[in-house]
């Protein structure tokens, strides 16, 4: 039986790529990084081709790294990428890439969106799952393109999502395929039922159904790897690659989310929280601000919220409030301020929407309330931590209130890291939050699904929930619980009056700046 697995995760920052014996151990890793363009106000743009490129180099380290502890790259038996859900890639009849990728932390669409909401039936209420129309939603990057880029839309014969388009340029395929997780990631679009494209929605839309990919199962094998791929990545030509899923939904099999009533916080650079169902509930549906997708595990669907800029908000602070440079290490610096603040942070709220708000919040931007003289950095940084928190508290609260009893939030991302940040959203939420028994991410759960792709194993689940059993688990605390509900309540009384009027006439003040 061959004995290694290579999972590919191309996120929002970098690629990752991870080489795994098929007892789950890592023998080889890899991180290359992304480039963002920020080209104006509100957009924010990513080189398909230099993402393409970034996962070959991500590729090829973490093979070279598996053969220099002895493993013989020619007993790699399959390849499984994920990718980030939002954006799409654009491609002519001969596969040229023909635009940049319009990211989660572009607004650009957001009028587009608002048009949809006014002008359409909400049949992705019934058939998507959600009532929530937002900017970065493929339907409404795909319009912004068509009515502002007429040149290029015309040469469009293809859209793909990000990891079907990097799996598919490692077999040389011609006719784009889409899984259906990264269907699901449309957000709207879709309908659950068919498990497939709405093509009422679609036609609302006015997204054409022959640029479209076929959909396939995630386990799917779609090629194998190229001549000319092999030499790039050191992965042996002929190596079958599987279709694959998206990052958010493999991050949450990693981290061990295999039953309903389980929670994953995607600690990244977008802060993402994903509820596992059985299926849609209506309340649920209805809750603007929370998706619908479905998860990798046949039968599975999650419920998800996601702060767009949560973890960024942190990256932010560190680069261009402290300014300490790029090193990781004073997170855990920042960490040890923050514990010595008290819940509540001294009544300073940070509310973190440094790229946008949400749908009920379109205007809302960055925003420090309640300092005074005495206000330092531990403060600061621990409202940071508190301001996802109680995003996430909305998105739990959302969930109960449409029946789903929850029984723990497995963390996983970057953030995994800070028990800090892990026990102010247990007390938070009332939630336990779990460190599961390993934090490897998507890479681990891609290489997995790989292996279910070729029959080494029977099932995806079986051997993550075994692989993750453990951890650290971090209790709300009774105190602690009680202060940070009344906080909520006053936090949710500001956002939903006063604040909103403090956003739009906010943006009026960034409209005279983009004038002037």
């Amino acid at each position: 039986m061959p004995k290694l697995l290579v999972g590919v995760d191309v996120g929002t920052q970098g690629s990752k790529a991870a080489v795994y014996t098929t007892s789950g151990k890592l023998v080889g890793r890899a991180y290359s990084l992304h480039d963002i363009r920020y080209p104006g106000a509100g957009r924010a743009e990513m080189d398909p081709e230099q993402l393409l490129d970034a996962a070959e180099t991500a590729i090829r380290q973490a093979v070279d790294q598996a053969a220099a502890r002895g493993m013989n790259p020619r007993d790699i038996a399959a390849v499984g990428v994920s990718g980030i859900l939002v954006g799409q890639v654009l491609l002519d009849r001969d596969g040229r890439v023909l635009y940049p990728l319009i990211t989660s932390l572009d607004t650009r669409a957001e009028d587009i969106a608002a048009r949809a909401a006014r002008e359409c039936e909400p049949l992705w209420v019934e058939e998507s799952g959600t009532s929530t129309l937002d900017a970065y939603a493929a339907p409404f990057l795909l319009s912004w393109v068509r009515e502002n880029e007429p040149e290029v839309w015309r040469e469009v014969a293809h859209t793909q999502s990000v990891g079907p388009f990097i799996a598919g340029r490692l077999v040389g395929q011609r006719q784009p395929v889409i899984d259906h997780t990264h269907l699901s990631g449309w957000m709207v679009g879709w309908d659950a039922r068919s498990r497939s494209f709405s093509p009422r929605q679609l036609d609302a839309f006015g997204i054409p159904q022959e640029i479209l990919p076929d959909v396939v199962a995630s386990t799917d094998v779609i090629g194998d790897v190229t001549s000319e791929v092999s030499r790039r990545t050191h992965l042996p030509a002929g190596t079958p690659v599987i279709a694959g899923a998206g990052d958010v939904m493999q991050s949450n099999l990693a981290a061990g989310q295999v039953q309903p009533g389980q929670a994953v916080d995607v600690a990244g650079t977008t802060s993402i929280l994903a509820v596992g169902v059985e299926g849609i509930l209506p309340e649920a549906s209805r809750r603007q601000g929370l998706l619908y997708s479905l998860g990798t595990i046949p039968g599975q669907s999650l419920y998800w919220g996601y702060v767009r800029s949560g973890g960024m908000s942190l990256r932010w602070f560190r680069d261009e409030v402290a300014r300490v440079g790029e090193n990781d290490a004073v997170y855990a610096e920042f960490d040890a301020l923050a514990e010595d603040v008290p819940p509540g942070s001294h009544g300073v709220l940070f509310l973190p929407y440094l790229a946008g708000g949400n749908p009920d919040s379109p205007y809302a931007s960055g925003t420090w309330l309640g300092m005074e003289s005495g206000t330092d950095t531990g403060i600061l940084w621990r409202s940071a931590l508190e301001s996802v928190a109680f995003e996430y508290h909305s998105i739990l609260g959302a969930v109960r209130d449409a029946g789903m009893d929850l029984s723990e939030v497995l963390v996983t991302g970057g953030g995994a890291a800070s028990g800090t940040w892990n026990q102010v959203k247990a007390d938070v939420t009332g939630v336990p939050w779990r460190v599961p028994g390993r934090v490897d991410g998507p890479v681990l759960a891609d290489a997995v699904l790989a292996g279910v792709g070729v029959g080494i194993y029977p099932s995806v689940a079986e051997p993550l929930e075994q692989w993750n059993l453990g951890g650290a688990t971090h209790i709300p605390r009774r105190r602690s619980r009680a202060l940070y509900e009344k906080a909520a309540c006053i936090r949710a009384e500001l956002l939903g009056g006063p604040m909103q009027e403090v956003f739009a006439r906010t943006r009026e003040l960034r409209n005279l700046q983009v004038e002037g």
